[in-house]
């Protein structure tokens, strides 16, 4: 029987393409993944690092009643969803940096969470990974309750091309690709499972900037964090215009922060948070920052400084 800090989930290949061949596609779901080990009644939830989640997302206690087995392992992806069903990574980043069970509770009023879950390792103590995947989907489906609450089954379809169009015009994250019989591998990256993603946009909040010969080459960006903190996401200095350049050399100096904040990277300047870039990109990488940024413009930010 497998435990919670023991299990790393099964891993996905990057693709440039929709394979061809015997695939199954899921939409991809821009949130935290999340093993679910449910038993006797109560459940522990585990991230890819193996970290314990149990008590950022108290409210996923439900899967012990939506469950109709002695014990599971679930596999799939805690998301926050905001209108018209979109995800918001930023927004399970603030989940994630819940610092105790108290903030986790306030949070959970604000920002509910989703779980989207697509796979099942064990079933009533006995490991089901070396089982085809249409086998495991199949009971999946048979055991968990569908679309109950806040726990969803993934949908899986046949036609890659016609998903990867509507989740660009929905503005998901991307697609997933599995092929038909494949197993679960434990840890593993392989072409068995691949996603194909689309760029993603996000609004980050300015809170830094570097020089290069006296004018601003590059800003540092990040996204709100709980208790009033920021988690800086990167540096973005591609898509800055001359014009960008020029007027921000001249504004920024003057929001200039006294001391940056501890962990700050070193050269950059801080600045007051009150302004927000609209920033395009690739993905987002293990370590939570973004990778491939690209400026799409500015815009102020409306909550007020300093509350």
């Amino acid at each position: 029987m497998m435990r919670p800090g023991q299990v790393t989930p099964m891993l996905l290949t990057s693709a440039s393409e929709i394979p061809s061949g015997d695939y199954i596609f899921q939409r991809k779901w821009d949130g935290v993944r999340m093993l679910s080990f449910v038993a006797r009644g109560r459940v522990t939830l585990q991230n890819r690092r193996l970290n314990l989640r149990t008590e950022h997302y108290p409210e996923l206690a439900v899967l012990a009643d939506a469950l109709s087995a002695t014990a599971a392992i679930l596999d799939g992806e805690v998301v926050v969803l905001r209108e018209g069903g979109r995800t918001s990574f930023p927004a399970i980043l603030r989940r994630e940096g819940a610092t105790n069970p108290q903030a986790a509770r306030r949070l959970r009023e604000s920002l509910p969470v989703h779980y989207m879950v697509f796979d099942m390792l064990e079933l009533d103590g006995c490991s089901i990974t070396h089982l085809p995947l249409e086998v495991r989907s199949a009971m999946l489906s048979e055991r968990l309750a569908q679309h109950v609450g806040i726990v969803h089954i993934v949908e899986s379809c046949t036609d890659g091309p016609a998903l990867y169009k509507d989740t660009k015009l929905t503005g998901a994250e991307g697609i997933v690709a599995k092929a038909k019989g494949s197993r679960y591998l434990i840890g593993q990256r392989t072409f068995a499972w691949q996603k194909i993603k689309h760029k993603l946009r996000e609004e980050f909040i300015v809170v830094g900037y570097t020089l290069r010969a006296g004018q601003v080459n590059s800003l540092l960006v990040a996204t709100e964090a709980e208790g009033g903190g920021y988690n800086l996401c990167g540096r973005v200095g591609s898509g800055l215009t001359n014009e960008h350049i020029k007027l921000l050399t001249q504004e920024l100096p003057r929001l200039s922060l006294p001391c940056a904040p501890e962990g700050f990277p070193r050269g950059a300047i801080a600045v007051q948070p009150v302004l927000l870039a609209d920033v395009e990109f690739m993905e987002w990488t293990e370590t939570l920052k973004i990778r491939a940024p690209v400026i799409k413009g500015f815009a102020p930010r409306i909550k007020a400084y300093g509350r």
